[in-house]
């Protein structure tokens, strides 16, 4: 619904001089179709933190989430409306966990371990984001050690989508795998089973 609906609201915008060339209206639905699904997701952000009063619990974990969601490569739904529950889900429990949790043993310590994990996952490996990272985890003992709950939360559901990502190649490597399997089972002279699965209509038409 989300695409239906950027790819009508690019028609009605778009000027006269890109009417033909595609790539650049592709360009703009992609554009128009992010930034309708992110303003809609805060909308609803925004009603759910007044509903269960932790507005300011939700504006400090946004201002502590985003820098690290766009600094990696992290998990992605596969659909508008999987993104809109997935992403509240994610921002009720650290505003409640921000709201409640207040006292956490070693929680510099614990701080630094997601740091490190974010490092030791990630896809970059990006030693200046890391010292950057370090950095405010200092300053934010310094301030306030109020700031270090926000600032775990944040690291450790990052941790969290950065391994989902992972576990989703895994399971894309998987399926190549099993296709590539199919491949083989498909030269009965080359195999030694005497069994053969029902052969699926792909390789029967090859």
């Amino acid at each position: 619904y989300m695409n239906h609906l950027a790819k009508y609201l690019t028609m009605k915008i778009i000027p006269r001089e890109y009417e033909n060339d595609l790539d650049q209206i592709e360009l703009a639905i992609y554009g128009m179709e992010g930034l309708l699904c992110n303003l809609s997701t805060l909308f609803v952000a925004i009603i759910l933190s007044f509903i269960f009063h932790t507005t300011y619990e939700f504006v400090l974990f946004i201002f502590f989430f985003i820098p690290l969601r766009l600094s990696y490569k992290s998990f992605h739904c596969s659909s508008f409306l999987q993104c809109l529950v997935f992403s509240n889900m994610i921002i009720l429990f650290a505003s409640y966990f921000i709201k409640y949790v207040t006292n956490i043993p070693f929680l510099r310590l614990i701080c630094l371990s997601l740091i490190v994990a974010n490092y030791t996952l990630s896809f970059e490996k990006n030693k200046r984001l890391h010292c950057i990272e370090i950095l405010i985890l200092y300053l934010c003992s310094f301030i306030d050690s109020s700031l270090l709950v926000i600032y775990l939360i944040s690291l450790f559901i990052n941790t969290i989508l950065i391994l989902l990502k992972k576990v989703k190649i895994m399971f894309k490597g998987l399926f190549d795998l099993l296709v590539g399997f199919a491949a083989v089972l498909d030269v009965p002279p080359s195999w030694w089973i005497l069994y053969e699965p029902k052969k699926p209509q792909a390789l029967k038409n090859k």
